[in-house]
Parts: C-alpha cells; structure tokens; sequence
C-alpha cells in the first residue's frame, strides 16, 4: 500500500478513535494536535504576510516608476510643442512684417503725389501811428528822402483822415485785407500806400464785413448762419441778414466767414451782446461787442495770401 494511503488510512481511523474517546482525552488530544500544527501555522502565515509585501511593493512601485516615467516624457513633449509652436509664430509674424512693409512700399510707390497748397497767409506785423507821428507823416515833414529817389507816399494815405499803420505796397499789403491783434479781428485795410496804409476800425460805419453765429455747447462750437458785421459809429457793431428762424441769444460769438491766404485759425469779431426779435420781423436785431477795443491796438497784424514758394520751387 501506498505511503499516502497509509498515511490517510491512520489518520480516519486516529478520527474515529478519537470520536468515542472519554471527553478528558479528547481535550488533551486537541491541545496537542493544536500546540504540534502552531508554530507551521505561524509561519505559513508569516510567510503569506510576506509574500503580499512583496507583491504589493513590487507591483506598486512598478506603477509609480511608470507614471514618472509618463510624467516625464509628457513633460518633455510639452516643452518641445511649446518651442516649435513659438518658432512658428515668430516665424509668422517675419513673414507678415514682410509683407506689410512690401505693401507700404508699393503704396508708397503708387501713392498720388500730395503737393502744398498754392497759396500761404502770411502775417505782417505792423505798428498803429499815433496822432502825432501820423500828422507828421502826413505833412511830408518824414518824406524828404522817399522825394528825393522820386518815390512819393500815396495821395490817398496822406489825405485820408483815417488810422494809419507803417506798412503797405512794400510789405505786400492790399486794401481789405483784415486787420487784426492775436486771433482777434479789429479792423480792415482801407488805402495802401508804398510805406503805410490807412486802416478803419470794425466799429467804424465804413466797416463792413462778411460773418458767422457760433453757439458755445459742451460739445463745442456750433457755427451756425452768415450774415453781415457792420461798424455801429460807436463802441459796438451790429450783426445784419440773420433769419428769425436762426436761434440766437446773448453769449454766442461771431466769427469772420473767410480767413486770407488759407489761414486756418478763425478770426474772433467779438460776442452777442443783445439779441432781439420784433413782432412780425423776419431778421434779428443783433448787437456784438468787439473782443478787443480797435481803439486800443497799439501793435497790429495783417495776414497776406502769397504763392507758396514750395511750390515755385517745383
């Protein structure tokens, strides 16, 4: 018979002894069996706790190795992504400067020509003549030299019992011309001599010239009709040929309607001091009052149109 088998055999009939044993051997015969099977008990225990460490580290550290090792490459792959990604952007943008700076030199090349203008103001500086010095003027007692080369001051400035200023022909000057102090117009040219001419004050009734309304807003200036300024023969003018249906008040300025010679900046007349409407009237009644007294005005200017020399040099 087999070893096994006996082995077997010896065990069942150990089982069935034991099963109709007193209860007192039955004990003692389980503690023994207990006590013999312990310490192989413990260790198979030991040994399987061991075992699932092992596999456990083994399997876990693998995985972690691993995700590093993922991490790393995806890392990797990110920054070079990154790089070539900003080598092609910089390469695009050469290749639009490029082609902008291509564009602007054809635009450059096929741009019409922008010529100046071919007329220019230019500003005459002037001094006002007093009473005195004018009479002496007038009276040819400063002329002995302009009678000797044979040039002579116009008759008309000498005989004319108006303002006079130290400039004329020679400085390019011409009647109408307007006659202003800073930004403010005060008058006109009325004679123009070779060395002097006569201006009248814009409150003087021989003055008349062409204007417009402005109201002040918080947006600004709103120009609005065109009418006449005419000398009132005292301190104020009067604004004539506005329309009853133009809305005017008290405060709202006048300013000239042409400037000479392209001069861009608006000449001032002065500002809407009464404003009135009669029953049944189609135009207002308007009184300005000059920005600035002509009869004050020691230091004058005159603004010329002259051909611009740009453009005789082209």
């Amino acid at each position: 018979m087999p070893m096994s088998k006996l082995i077997t055999t010896l065990c069942l009939l150990a089982a069935i002894g034991l099963g109709f044993a007193p209860p007192n051997v039955q004990s003692w015969l389980r503690a023994a069996i207990r006590d013999g099977f312990q310490p192989g008990v413990t260790l198979a225990s030991a040994a399987q706790q061991s075992a699932a460490r092992q596999l456990q580290q083994r399997f876990v550290g693998d995985d972690e190795r691993q995700q590093q090792s993922q991490i790393s490459t995806l890392k990797s792959e990110l920054d070079r992504l990154q790089k070539s990604l900003r080598r092609e952007q910089l390469a695009r943008q050469q290749t639009r400067d490029k082609k902008l700076l291509a564009l602007q030199r054809h635009d450059d090349e096929r741009r019409p020509l922008d010529p100046p203008p071919l007329i220019v103001p230019q500003v005459v500086e002037a001094n006002v003549l007093g009473n005195e010095l004018a009479a002496s003027w007038r009276g040819g007692r400063l002329l002995d030299r302009g009678k000797t080369n044979g040039v002579v001051e116009s008759s008309l400035v000498l005989d004319a019992n108006a303002k006079l200023v130290d400039q004329g022909e020679d400085s390019g000057l011409a009647a109408d011309l307007p006659v202003f102090a800073g930004s403010c117009v005060v008058g006109k040219l009325q004679h123009v001599g070779h060395w002097s001419s006569t201006w009248v004050p814009l409150t003087d009734k021989r003055f008349a010239g062409r204007a417009r309304l402005a109201r002040v807003t918080q947006d600004g200036l709103v120009f609005g009709s065109d009418g006449v300024l005419l000398g009132s023969g005292q301190e104020t003018c009067r604004l004539t040929k506005i329309r009853a249906t133009e809305p005017v008040s008290e405060g709202d300025e006048v300013f000239a309607l042409e400037t000479p010679g392209g001069f861009v900046t608006p000449l001032f007349y002065g500002t809407v001091t009464r404003a009135e409407l009669a029953d049944g009237a189609t135009h207002w009644d308007i009184e300005v009052q000059p920005a600035i007294d002509p009869q004050t005005a020691r230091s004058v200017s005159i603004v010329r149109p002259m051909v611009n020399p740009k453009r005789m040099a082209n």
